[in-house]
């Protein structure tokens, strides 16, 4: 898939300009208000650029229309929900004709089958406004499944794993990585950056940095962290004067 020169909508619009090449693991990265969910729905069409243009697959979104591309991605944005009904529903998005053990699989995958289970009514139990309060970690990863039930090619995740802890988003992660399909995402947390192919910076509506195998490059900086920590604590330790046993007096004659 290639996504190239999607224009932000700022007020001081700067035009950006990426290519995603088929298959790989792209974070995107920054700081609040940089623009990273304003990208992400430019790519998705839901926002017009407003200049340049979104190619997928070398065609131009404008030709292709939104229609076609929401065929073949999956999203998890962050104000996305689930809808009154039960899980099965929800993870095959209401499909009349819906395939029951792909959909296990996705739970599977989104790492919810073990809960799924314990649960009494299992995939038939009742979510939304009216049914079994989840918590934000199951939502977000019935929210994952539903996206993978598609098939993707694309997958756009925006910070769609927050609500986890750190081993569960190390599992969903791998799973993610594993897929044999592009993936756009936005995190924040060194786990996520650190399981991407490349890492998009931005700042202020712009690319200000593109770091290639993250992971690699994280480990490096922590090493060199913790050898100039050592490094400082030798040389404090070799700043500190030794201090002299003072004699004591002899004691007085009676």
């Amino acid at each position: 898939a290639l996504v190239e020169k999607g224009a932000l909508s700022f007020e001081m619009a700067e035009v950006l300009k990426m290519c995603v090449k088929a298959k790989m693991n792209i974070i995107i990265s920054g700081g609040t208000g940089a623009g990273k969910t304003t990208l992400l729905n430019t790519l998705l069409g839901i926002l017009p650029p407003t200049e340049g243009d979104v190619l997928v697959g070398g065609v131009s979104l404008k030709s292709a229309g939104v229609d076609a591309l929401r065929k073949v991605v999956g999203t998890v944005l962050q104000d996305d929900s689930l809808f009154a009904g039960s899980i099965a529903e929800n993870i095959s998005f209401f499909d009349p004709h819906a395939d029951l053990e792909w959909v296990a699989k996705c739970a599977a995958m989104a790492a919810m089958g073990p809960e799924i289970a314990a649960m009494p009514m299992g995939f038939n139990t009742l979510v939304g406004d009216m049914g079994t309060v989840l918590s934000g970690g199951q939502k977000q990863r019935l929210l994952l499944a539903r996206a993978l039930y598609k098939k993707p090619s694309i997958l756009f995740l925006d910070e769609a794993t927050s609500h986890l802890d750190i081993a569960r988003e190390k599992q969903v992660n791998e799973v993610v990585k594993s897929l044999n399909i592009t993936r756009v995402i936005v995190a924040h947390r060194p786990e996520t950056i650190a399981s991407a192919d490349r890492v998009i910076v931005l700042h202020g509506g712009k690319i200000v940095q593109e770091i290639r195998n993250p992971g690699q490059a994280m480990a490096d900086a922590k090493a060199q962290a913790e050898a100039q920590a050592a490094e400082q604590a030798k040389a404090a330790q070799a700043a500190t004067p030794e201090s002299t046993p003072v004699p004591s007096e002899a004691p007085s004659a009676a």
